[in-house]
C-alpha cells in the first residue's frame, strides 16, 4: 500500500513547482481519501459504492421524550441496518429505505413524531437517526454503516479503506485535479502558466480519477440492492436485499 510519503512525492513530481505547498497538499490528500470513501460520481451518473474495509457498527441510545439521536461520530454513509436490544431488525419506512425521511414522517402515526411505545421504524436524516415510537425508557439500538476514513499524519500512514491496487493513483490524481481546478481562470504572475494549462491539467487528472474509480468499482463490487418489502406482521415491516 502506498504511504503518505509516497503519495506526497508522486504529487510533487507531477505538480508545477510553484503550486506545491506541503501543508496544503497534506490537507488535500486527506480530503481526497474522505471524498473517495464518500462516493465519486462518475459522468454517467453512477456513484462509487462503499469501500468494504470501512464497514463499521456502533450503538446509540434513545433519549427520553425525543425521537432522534446522533449517529456515531465515525458514520459517513450507507446505514444499512438497525437492530433493537433483542437483536430484531428495526426496518426503514415501508416502501422506502433508511434515507426516505419524508416517507418516514408519512408512515409515522403522529406527524410530530411524538408516538410512544416500542421502536418499530427508523430513518436517517443528516447525521441523526430518527425513530418511532419513543420508548418510555432508554433502549440501545445497534447501527451498521460505513465509517469515515482515519486521516493520515505520519509519513508511513496509508490511505484508510482504499484498496491497495488503487490508493496511489486515485488519491494522486484527485489532489492534482483539485489543485489545478482551484486555479482555473488564473494566470501565473510571470506568465509562465496560462489559464488553458490549468484547464487542461485539471481535465487530464479528473479523467484519470473517473477511470480509476470505474476500475475500483468493479474490484470492490457494486453496492447492495435496495431493500424489498416482503412481509408484514403486527405493525412490523421486514425486508431483504436484492
Amino acid at each position: 500500500m502506498a504511504t503518505l510519503r509516497e503519495i506526497d512525492y508522486s504529487i510533487r513530481y507531477n505538480m508545477h513547482e510553484g503550486l506545491y505547498d506541503p501543508v496544503d497538499v497534506l490537507l488535500r490528500i486527506n480530503n481526497a481519501v474522505t471524498r473517495i470513501a464518500a462516493g465519486i460520481k462518475l459522468p454517467d451518473g453512477r456513484v462509487s459504492p462503499p469501500l468494504p474495509d470501512l464497514y463499521s457498527s456502533g450503538t446509540v441510545a434513545t433519549g427520553s421524550g425525543v425521537a432522534v439521536v446522533s449517529l456515531p461520530s465515525t458514520y459517513q454513509r450507507n446505514l444499512f441496518n438497525v437492530v433493537d436490544s433483542n437483536k430484531d431488525r428495526v426496518p426503514p419506512p415501508n416502501g422506502g429505505d433508511y434515507y426516505s425521511f419524508q416517507m418516514f414522517t408519512r408512515r409515522s402515526r403522529y406527524k410530530d413524531l411524538s408516538e410512544t411505545g416500542s421502536v418499530y421504524m427508523a430513518c436517517v436524516k443528516g447525521t441523526n437517526l430518527y425513530y418511532q415510537a419513543i420508548p418510555s425508557s432508554s433502549v440501545n439500538l445497534g447501527v451498521y454503516f460505513y465509517r469515515k476514513p482515519v486521516p493520515m499524519s505520519a509519513k508511513t500512514d496509508e490511505p484508510d479503506g482504499i484498496p491497495e491496487e488503487y490508493a496511489l493513483d486515485i488519491v494522486k490524481n484527485y489532489v492534482l485535479a483539485d489543485v489545478y481546478g482551484d486555479h482555473l481562470g488564473h494566470q501565473d504572475k510571470a506568465k509562465e502558466i496560462s489559464p488553458k494549462f490549468f484547464a487542461d491539467k485539471r481535465q487530464l487528472h479528473l479523467q484519470r480519477v473517473y477511470e480509476i474509480a470505474d476500475e475500483m468499482m468493479q474490484f470492490v463490487g457494486e453496492a447492495e440492492g435496495d431493500p424489498e418489502y416482503y412481509a408484514y406482521e403486527e405493525g412490523r415491516y421486514d425486508y431483504y436485499y436484492r
